[in-house]
């Protein structure tokens, strides 16, 4: 009898235990990749994400999706890309919507969710948000601005001119971010946008003859750029002839100077901002900002083939890489 008694309180205990946990409801976050997994840009804002949220006492359900629109750049895969999306958000009912780059909000974010009653939280939108009529007020996020601006002032110091050249693959982020580079340069760049790496090389090699300064970069969407990383960067040390520069975490070896954005720190952000909607806070409350961290990078090869010297300021807080 009393072996039967402790196996009924233990059944009544599981249950009970098993009956408390489904009473715990779960907020839900949605986030929205532009690109694709294998991004270095992509992967440490979603890392940074998962690990921010894991410290969080909230109980969390999180789902994600990737656009891949990067591989895939026409303009109908993204609009039938984001309508599935849009009806996978709208089934899983989130609490908080997340989207990392430009596609994700252009194509799923304003056309479907705009003014709606779910918050959305963004990065990587590159440049002024104020391009998609923010502020909206469901919306917020950190706006990515890279420092081209910086990167041009210390380069004009080594450079024969004052002419910026900018060679990037051919995406609605670069044409944004070269609109942008513009802006903040007040001047216009000489710009080659390209889909291949035969273009890219062949562009390479002429506006090195036409301008003074050239900001390079990733080939994000250029076929098969990831398996000739290695021709691509061979070709590029053997071939510059004036100081070159970037933005791109990825190309800090292709690149005399590299002042690549943390992806980390827009993630955290995003992440912290979900965390503090769900505890009550009013999005409205919460004002778009910029990102503020950079890290340096200097490439000795190409520094020793110029015979530059960057001031002790620089050098001091700089990476050093071959």
């Amino acid at each position: 009898m009393k072996k039967i008694a402790i196996i009924f309180f233990s059944l009544l205990l599981f249950f009970s235990f098993i009956k408390a946990e489904n009473l715990i409801v779960k907020k839900k976050i949605f986030y929205i990749n532009s690109y694709h997994s294998g991004l270095y840009w992509s992967d440490g804002i979603e890392k940074s994400i998962k690990e921010t949220l894991s410290k969080s006492k909230i109980p969390l359900e999180f789902r994600r999706v990737e656009m891949n629109s990067k591989r895939n750049n026409n303009e109908p895969y993204k609009i039938k890309i984001a309508q599935k999306i849009k009806n996978q958000i709208e089934n899983f009912k989130p609490d908080v919507i997340i989207t990392s780059d430009d596609n994700a909000f252009k194509y799923v974010i304003l056309p479907y969710f705009k003014d709606s009653n779910i918050p959305v939280v963004f990065c990587g939108i590159n440049g002024s948000s104020k391009k998609y009529g923010l502020p909206i007020s469901n919306i917020t996020g950190i706006e990515e601005v890279q420092l081209v601006p910086q990167t041009v002032e210390i380069l004009n110091k080594y450079s024969k001119g004052d002419r910026v050249g900018f060679l990037k693959d051919d995406s609605l982020t670069t044409r944004i971010e070269l609109a942008y580079f513009q802006k903040q340069l007040n001047k216009k760049m000489e710009a080659r946008l390209v889909t291949s790496v035969e273009e890219w090389e062949k562009e390479f090699i002429d506006l090195q003859n036409s301008v003074d300064i050239l900001i390079i970069g990733y080939g994000g969407s250029i076929k098969e750029w990831d398996e000739n990383k290695k021709q691509i960067k061979n070709f590029t040390l053997q071939n510059t002839i004036i100081p070159t520069g970037t933005g791109d975490g990825n190309l800090i070896e292709y690149a005399l100077l590299s002042l690549p954005l943390k992806p980390e720190e827009q993630g955290e952000w995003v992440a912290n901002t979900a965390l503090e909607i769900l505890k009550g806070e009013d999005i409205r409350n919460i004002p778009i900002v910029t990102n503020k961290k950079s890290n340096i990078f200097i490439n000795t090869t190409l520094a020793k083939k110029f015979n530059i010297v960057f001031p002790f300021e620089i050098i001091d807080n700089a990476v050093l890489v071959k």
